[in-house]
Order: structure tokens, then C-alpha cells, then sequence
């Protein structure tokens, strides 16, 4: 019996010897084809090749019906809160995340069941995770929003990952753009680039790369624009109104824009978010900074703001915060380096005191 080199296609003879060829595809039935396989010259029937094509051709057709997960385990929670009115709330960037890490963790834990998981369970997978201490944190915030969901609608009463402090302590997140690597960007995108035209939108308006791409002529008003932010768009609306800077306006005038996005592709569409970032990212590493983000320039755009005085309601009025502890960071920092400013600048004070002091004229007692 020669061997079938088909896809999918096995020879499978039954106890008696007698001749059966299968189509076995891992998560479908097995489909027999009765079909002569050997023309007794070594090859295949014209008429074997018919039915394998057809068998073929209804596997492509019908996908495996997945069974329904079991209830009272994680694969039936997560497949809750996904379809959840809530979760659907969240915008797409948001959902393809939590879902990415959700799918990541059923993998291994789907089939255990979750009212069992404690926080020593919890802290165990965020320890298996610490090579990469952004994911394992990122593991536990996502795992607390789907019991505290869980917990809403009456399916757990505790939540494990309830109080697990972050192993990624140290990190600051990405790199907040400095004063140079701007003017390094812009010595590189000259006014007029696109290139150009976006950092000055995201440094001035200190809008998230969702935004960037669609801020356009009709968010203009008065001088100002004004946007609804694309996170959390659905959930927790908020609106944001900012003045148009004048380096952004000079950007504007110069720049060819599109008819509804101030940034448009080579074929004069709107960016997709994820276009757009990946734009963003040759443009750095095309001015030399490989280390930079867009997310980086909203940093840098909080910065500055902070260190020339902004409240933290002033903050989160511009960069739509809802928490005046994410303002606080930067005003923090802000007051933080104006401390060890001020605290130089009296020891220098002190010392140039201490030197007029000693170069002074001398007195009686001293000239002795």
C-alpha cells in the first residue's frame, strides 16, 4: 500500500486488514473515502482524488462547533464578561487588550474553577509572570476588573487579586521625552512634514495617538479645539478643550492636511491608530531615537505644563484625566526638581555671601 502523501489523509485499516482511508483533521469527524486509493500502478484513482477534494472542501465549509465552556470555571467567566454590556463599553484597542491577556491566562487556567482561585493563586501567577514584570502586573489589574464584574452581577463574592501590590515598581513607564530629544525630532521634520505636524499636535495638545489620528478642521472653534477622547469613549465619555498653541498653528498652515484628519497616509486617507503609530515609530528612529513614543511627548507635554504652575485640576482638564492622583504625578515631579533647584541656588547664595564676607575689609583685630 503506497502511502497517501494528502493532506489530512490517513490509512486506517480496520482489525481485518481490510483497506480504509480517512480525512482526520484535529476538532472535525473523521470522514471516510471509500473510493478505490490505488490504481495498482502506484497511483492515486482519478475517482479517490474526487472525493478527497470534496471531503476537503466541507471541512473549509463547517468549523468545529466549539462546546460552551463549563460553568463555574474561568473559560465560562471570561466568556460572560466578554459578552457583558461592560465590557463591550470598553473602546476596541481596550477590549483586544484585556482579551489578549484573558486568553493568555485560560489557556492554562480555563478549565479550574475560578471560585476556588485565591489570592495566594493570584500572587503565584503573578510570580510565574516576573520576567516580565509589565505583563504580570498587567495580569492582576485585568483579573481584578473581571471579579470585581463578577462580583456585580452576584457570580463571585471575593476578589483575589484584591490588594497584590506591583512588582514593576520601579518602572516609569515609557520614556518622557526631554527638552532636546524635541529639538533633536525637529531638527530632523522640518516644518511642513507630516512628521513634524504630528508631534506638534501631540506636544501641544498633549493628545493620545487615538486623537492624533482623528483631529481635524472640524474640531476647530474660536481659536480652540475641541474633542471627545477616543478612550473610554463609550464607557466614560470625556471632552477636552484646549487652545490651538501658536507652534502648532504655524505646523498647521504649512502642512498639507486632509479634508476631515489633519493627518493623512500617502494615498490621502485618514491613519488607522495603529498606521499612525507605527508611522510615529520610523519617524523617531528616523531622527535618531529609537527610545522615544508618542506616548512619550503626552508625557512631556504633562511635564512642562507642571513645572510652569498647573494645577492638578488645570492637568486633567487638558489631558482628560479623571483622577487628580494621575495629575499629581507630574506636579510631584515638577516640584520635586524646583525643590533641588531652590536648595542649590540658597547654597550658592550662601557661598557667594561667604565669599564677599571674607574678601571684605579687614578690621582692627584682624590686622594684628
Amino acid at each position: 500500500m503506497i502511502a497517501t502523501r494528502l493532506k489530512y489523509c490517513v490509512y486506517d485499516p480496520d482489525p481485518r486488514g481490510n483497506v480504509r482511508y480517512y480525512l482526520r483533521k484535529k476538532g472535525y469527524p473523521k470522514i471516510r473515502i471509500d473510493e478505490t486509493f490505488d490504481d495498482g500502478n502506484g497511483n492515486i484513482t482519478e475517482a479517490f482524488m474526487k472525493a478527497y477534494l470534496a471531503a476537503i472542501a466541507s471541512l473549509s465549509e463547517a468549523a468545529p462547533k466549539k462546546p460552551p465552556p463549563k460553568e463555574d470555571t474561568f473559560d465560562w467567566l471570561v466568556d460572560q464578561y466578554i459578552r457583558s454590556e461592560k465590557f463591550q463599553k470598553f473602546d476596541a484597542a481596550t477590549q483586544r487588550d484585556k482579551r489578549s491577556v484573558l486568553k493568555r491566562f485560560c489557556e492554562t487556567a480555563g478549565p479550574l474553577p475560578y471560585k476556588k482561585y485565591r489570592r495566594q493563586d493570584m500572587e503565584a501567577s503573578q510570580l510565574k509572570r516576573r520576567d516580565t514584570p509589565g505583563a504580570a502586573d498587567k495580569l492582576v489589574k485585568v483579573i481584578r476588573a473581571l471579579f470585581n464584574w463578577a462580583i456585580s452581577k452576584g457570580y463571585a463574592t471575593i476578589n483575589p487579586a484584591t490588594g497584590i501590590e506591583k512588582i514593576n515598581k520601579g518602572s516609569q513607564g515609557f520614556h518622557t521625552w526631554t527638552a532636546e530629544e524635541v529639538e533633536q525630532y525637529k531638527a530632523f521634520h522640518k516644518i511642513g512634514t507630516k512628521p513634524r505636524l504630528a508631534l506638534e499636535i501631540m506636544l501641544n495638545v498633549g493628545a493620545r495617538i487615538s486623537d492624533t489620528a482623528v483631529l481635524g478642521r472640524q474640531n476647530e472653534s474660536g481659536g480652540w479645539l475641541k474633542f471627545t477622547a477616543k478612550k473610554n469613549r463609550n464607557k466614560s465619555p470625556v471632552t477636552i478643550e484646549v487652545p490651538i498653541r501658536p507652534d502648532l498653528r504655524a505646523a498647521l498652515a504649512a502642512t498639507k492636511t486632509g479634508d476631515m484628519t489633519y493627518l493623512v497616509t500617502d494615498y490621502g486617507q485618514a491613519f488607522t491608530v495603529d498606521g499612525l503609530g507605527n508611522r510615529m515609530r520610523e519617524w523617531c528612529d528616523d531622527a535618531g531615537l529609537p527610545h522615544c513614543t508618542s506616548h512619550g511627548l503626552r508625557k512631556a507635554s504633562a511635564v512642562t505644563l507642571a513645572e510652569n504652575g498647573a494645577s492638578a485640576s488645570e492637568l486633567c482638564a487638558i489631558f482628560g484625566w479623571t483622577k487628580l492622583e494621575t495629575a499629581e504625578i507630574y506636579i510631584r515631579r515638577a516640584q520635586k526638581k524646583k525643590m533641588a533647584g531652590n536648595a542649590f541656588a540658597r547654597l550658592d547664595d550662601y557661598r557667594d555671601r561667604k565669599s564677599v564676607s571674607s574678601n571684605g575689609p579687614k578690621t582692627p583685630h584682624e590686622t594684628k
